[in-house]
């Protein structure tokens, strides 16, 4: 599988995770040149969309899902998303990193079983991902 994180998570950790899973791909926005510093979330959206095969998105911009035009093109995306908690992102790189490796394995599982887009958070001190909705009904 393949995952993206965008900027609102430090490039560290998504170079952290790729480190540590050696079966899944993951890409972080500061390592791919098709992005620039004032892109628009929705242009970022559209871009990952069009990825074959899509990636999981994964931000912790949860303002996406109260943005209108950020909801409509995630649920147009077909991507499935998981968004991290401001608490957990907002959390030294050390705790963050021990907290998102020791849960990295239930995204993948949680992500992997999805039959069509789906939105999912996570929490400082979570233990699984919870489910949201479909991306569709965001």
């Amino acid at each position: 599988m393949n995952f993206f994180f965008d900027r609102n998570i430090g490039l560290r950790i998504a170079r952290l995770l790729d480190a540590f899973d050696l079966a899944n791909k993951i890409t972080h926005q500061d390592d791919d040149n098709r992005f620039h510093d004032k892109m628009k979330d929705t242009d970022i959206i559209r871009l990952i969309a069009s990825d074959d095969p899509a990636p999981v998105f994964i931000t912790s911009d949860t303002s996406m899902r109260k943005k209108p035009e950020e909801r409509t093109a995630l649920r147009g995306s077909g991507l499935t998303v998981v968004f991290l908690k401001r608490s957990l992102a907002n959390l030294s790189f050390h705790t963050q990193a021990v907290k998102l490796l020791t849960i990295w394995p239930e995204i993948v599982k949680g992500t992997a079983r999805c039959k069509e887009p789906t939105a999912f958070e996570i929490g400082p001190g979570a233990k699984k991902i919870d489910l949201i909705c479909k991306t569709s009904e965001l």
